[in-house]
This record gives C-alpha cells, structure tokens and sequence, in this order.
C-alpha cells in the first residue's frame, strides 16, 4: 500500500486526481463512460460458471461481466478504462486500476506498466522495481500444474497442517500459503517459466524486450504465480526497494493478464490486462472525481510495426513530462485507419513513428490541414511541437 504521507500530496483526493491526470494522458478513459452501469447494485442475467477465493480476483470478475453485458466484447480494437473505489474489506484502504480489454498483445502489459511507473514518478515515488513473471497459457499452466501436485504430493508429510487442507480444494492456493510462510519446499518447487510453451516464451521475451528499451529496472520472480483459472502469460508486481534484507515487502501496485478469467467465468475469449494501486486513504473524498483541467490534444500519436510500439512508450512519457496532450490507439494498425481517425477527431497534427523512423529514433510531424510533413528527431520532439 503506498502511504499519502510518502507524497508530495497532502490527502487520498490529490493522489487520486494526480493519478487520473497520467492514466488520461496515456489514452485511459474512466470506468464509467465506457460502461455506465458498472457498480450498480441489480441483479445479473448473466450466469458466472467459476468464483475466486481472491476478493481482488472477484472484482477482476465484476469488470469482464461488465464489459460483456454491455456489448463491448464485439469490439474490434481495445478498451483502455481506470476504475477507483474503496476497498470492501478493509475501507481505509482506496484502489485505482488501470485495465486494457481486447488486446492480446504484449504491448498491452508494457502500456500498463509504463503508465503505472509514470502514475509512480507523478507522485514521488523514484525507488521501486518491476517483479514480473509469466505462467504462460493454458498448455502451460496444466504441465505446471501436475507437476506442482506430484512435487507437493510427494511431498504431502512435510506441509504445514493449512497447506495440507488447502491442497484438498486448491493446489495453487496451497502452494501460495507456502510462499507467503516463505517455506522450504518452495526452494525445490518448479517454477512456470520451465514449462512455457513457444508462443509463451516469445510472449514473454516481447515484454522484456519493451522494458529494457523504456529502461524499466525489473527483476524476473517466479513466486509471482496467481491461478491458473484466472490469470495467464505475465504477471507483475511492482514493489518498493528494501533498504534492508530484511524489510517487509512494500507493494505499490499489482496485476498481470487475465485471459483466462473470461473463458472459465463466462465462457467466452476476452483478452484482458490490468494493474490495481492500493492507496491510504486520508481524508474526504468527494463522490466523484474528475480531470482539474479538461483536455483536448492537438496531436496525435501513431506508432506502426513492432519496433515503433518498442519506442512509443519513451515518447509518450516524454511527452508527459512535457505537458503536451497526445491521443493515441492501441488497437489500429494501418496507417489509413489512424489518418481517418485524426480527421473524424479534427486533431491538427500527426506524429508518425514507422519502422524506419524508430531505427532513427525519429517521427515524421504531418499538418492535417495542408498535408505537409518533416522529420523530427525524438529528443527535439517536445521543443518541436511547442513551437506549432
């Protein structure tokens, strides 16, 4: 849980406001203008096949019922959404959630890092570090899992009396109990990323590959495991640096991709990713909270290719700390698509980032009105655009 008093911030709303602020520039949306009737408290028509024992993993639940029931799981391109609220079990606690829905691709999980380190830096918070690890997909997670039973099983006179029980119902839970007690057996435990299938693998390499061109500091985990009827490929934690050996783990934010929640509750394929903060909660909030300042951006950002979506993180973000409001979207990948885009918004001005251009480290800057381009290399972009 991140504590006010380690901000700059003087209670819950500024954090909250400051939150929203970066999730905005980085194209998120509120939950509630993407789907008005989240939260409200009617009675369902649509059956849910599976629970979860995690309250965290069962509010992951209410979004993907949420998004069916309002038809968005007929989306071709996908939906970026914040969510906050007060936590239900313990109410001096305050979430913020940042989710993207109908995109499997690994540039999803950069995006919500990226943002979530940018959320971080808004207020204060320099020394942190991404744990990350994947559990793969389903083929991966069932070879995981037997193994996971026959290496408890095996191991069954040796486990604490809550794990043993636990292994009756769940051996994922009771494999996490052990990790939680930090337990000997889970030294000689297998790990996920041994039975990663290919597209795993690659899955997994793409969103390293993402970090270490932002310069995200990360550190493999393979204790980050979740349930395999909920979530799949990369899960992350994004945690304090301990001063000490010792000290408590302090987690900012976690989260990962949830592909499978979608399938096993209600039986349909929606890919889904998403990271949820945990914030103190000092003083009134008001009941709803939005921008200080309306925005309507003047550029819009497009990225092409694999390499481009590399290095469109670095400039969002320098953008931010710029000041200078972009639009962007994850889910077209034709240049037409993102020009017609830009006229039915009246943006002014594209950024363009091909291939070519992220090789250079370069954008192409287009004038919507006349047409007319010019190459700016990425370091002067900021001062570049100001002066248009």
């Amino acid at each position: 849980m991140l504590l006010v008093e380690h901000t700059p911030h003087k209670n819950t709303e500024h954090v909250l406001r400051r939150s929203i602020s970066v999730a905005e520039h980085y194209g998120f949306l509120p939950i509630e203008s993407v789907m008005p009737e989240y939260g409200l408290r009617r009675k369902s028509k649509m059956p849910q096949y599976a629970t979860y024992l995690s309250a965290f993993d069962n509010e992951l639940a209410g979004i993907v019922r949420s998004y069916i029931e309002h038809g968005h799981a007929r989306l071709s391109e996908p939906t970026l959404f914040y969510q906050q609220g007060i936590n239900r079990k313990d109410p001096t606690k305050i979430f913020f959630g940042l989710h993207i829905l109908g995109s499997s691709h690994s540039i999803a999980e950069a995006f919500l890092i990226k943002t979530a380190l940018a959320t971080l830096d808004e207020l204060g918070i320099k020394e942190r570090c991404v744990h990350v690890n994947s559990v793969g997909d389903r083929d991966s997670a069932n070879r995981f899992t037997k193994e996971l039973t026959s290496y408890l099983r095996r191991h069954l006179n040796d486990l604490p009396g809550y794990s043993r029980q636990a292994m009756k119902k769940d051996v994922f839970y009771a494999y996490g109990e052990l990790l939680k007690k930090q337990h000997e057996l889970c030294a000689e435990a297998p790990t996920t990323v041994e039975f990663l299938t290919e597209s795993s693998r690659k899955h997994l390499s793409e969103v390293l590959e993402y970090f270490e061109i932002a310069q995200v500091e990360y550190e493999l985990n393979p204790t980050l495991i979740g349930h395999g009827d909920c979530y799949s490929k990369t899960l992350f934690e994004i945690r304090a640096l301990p001063k000490e050996d010792d000290d408590e783990i302090l987690i900012y934010a976690r989260g990962g991709r949830y592909d499978e929640l979608s399938k096993k509750a209600f039986r349909q394929h929606i890919p889904a990713a998403g990271i949820i903060f945990e914030y103190e909660k000092r003083g009134r909030l008001p009941k709803k909270l939005s921008r200080e300042r309306k925005w309507r951006p003047k550029f819009y950002f497009i990225q092409l290719g694999f390499e481009a979506r590399l290095r469109s993180l670095v400039v969002l973000e320098m953008l931010r700390q710029a000041h200078i409001s972009v639009y962007q979207s994850l889910g077209k990948s034709q240049l037409a698509e993102h020009l017609k885009l830009a006229e039915q918004l009246e943006i002014p001005y594209c950024i363009i980032m091909g291939h070519k251009e992220a090789l250079e480290r370069s954008v192409i800057v287009r004038n919507m009105d006349t047409r007319a381009q010019e190459t700016i290399v990425v370091d002067g972009l900021p001062r570049y655009l100001k002066s248009i």
